[in-house]
């Protein structure tokens, strides 16, 4: 373990050691080496980087030594890299500017990350509308997921025409390999286990009946439902913050998804389906494709 977390110290804090060396650092000074130093300041910085079991860890005296080395080492390192030029590689520069744009789109999603205020009325509307998520009712169903609404609205007219092909078509279509297995077959299950928009759709079945095209974040669900034990509605006080989380986290996916919808619409975003369509991702290994000449 020891090694595993001095390895992890080295990689996290290389670029402070690179500071120290060109003298971006001040307080006492704890370790020197050919090029540079490393001050207190700046240990205490990377002391306080660390999640709070590393600094347990580091409280021992030969611990926190090898932390310090572990530390002039990487830059060490780093300086070798130079003289072999690998600081202006084309592919380490791709990697960084990477990293720097997936960091620059995590820090304005969170802008868009906090929860709205769900109000008690609406916990109880939301209740009062939906009893059968919330009730000791069990339903045995199956299902078939595919991955765009038109594949999902030609399967389901399909099934409409033989519905006894339910389990034959899950095999071939399904995208849900597990259940695909078994003919679409979930089993029997209860209020709780399923994502809520499929569980509004399932409960509202009976027993032979099958549903329209249902959309969750997984994709396109046409659900059968082949047997249904009623139960009898839970207390409100009981489900009554599992409804708030369920509101609460529907709301923040619904305003993250409209400032998403307007963002490309503010950008006139347009996609050519027929370009699209000549592309596919090469298989693993291959090398990476031509790009297409204009007009085709």
């Amino acid at each position: 373990m020891g090694a595993l977390l001095c390895c992890a110290f080295a990689l996290a804090c290389g670029r402070r050691a690179d500071d120290a060396a060109s003298g971006g650092s001040t307080g006492r000074v704890v370790a020197t080496f050919a090029g540079g130093q490393l001050t207190s300041d700046q240990v205490v910085k990377e002391f306080e980087r660390l999640p709070a079991p590393s600094r347990t860890y580091l409280s021992a005296p030969d611990r926190k030594r090898q932390f310090v080395e572990n530390l002039v080492v990487n830059e060490l390192l780093y300086q070798e890299g130079k003289k072999s030029g690998y600081d202006t590689d084309p592919e380490i520069d791709r990697q960084v500017n990477d990293l720097r744009k997936r960091l620059v789109v995590q820090r304005v999603m969170k802008q868009y990350q906090t929860p709205p205020t769900v109000s008690d009325d609406q916990v109880r509307a939301y209740y009062d509308q939906n009893k059968e998520l919330y009730s000791t009712t069990q339903i045995h169903a199956s299902h078939i997921l595919l991955k765009d609404e038109q594949t999902a609205r030609e399967t389901l007219a399909e099934l409409k025409a033989h519905p006894e092909r339910f389990a034959d078509v899950a095999r071939e279509k399904s995208t849900d390999a597990v259940s695909a297995k078994r003919g679409g077959d979930l089993g029997t299950f209860g209020p709780g286990r399923m994502v809520p928009d499929f569980e509004r759709a399932a409960f509202a079945l009976k027993p032979g009946e099958m549903s329209d095209v249902v959309k969750t974040q997984y994709g396109y669900h046409i659900i059968l439902v082949t047997e249904r034990k009623e139960g009898s509605p839970k207390p409100f006080d009981d489900v009554k913050e599992q409804i708030r989380a369920t509101l609460r986290s529907k709301g923040l996916q619904e305003q993250m998804q409209g400032h998403l919808d307007q963002l490309k619409k503010d950008a006139g975003l347009h996609v050519d389906d027929q370009v699209l369509a000549q592309l596919s991702p090469p298989p693993p290994g291959a090398a990476r494709p031509a790009v297409l000449p204009a007009g085709h």
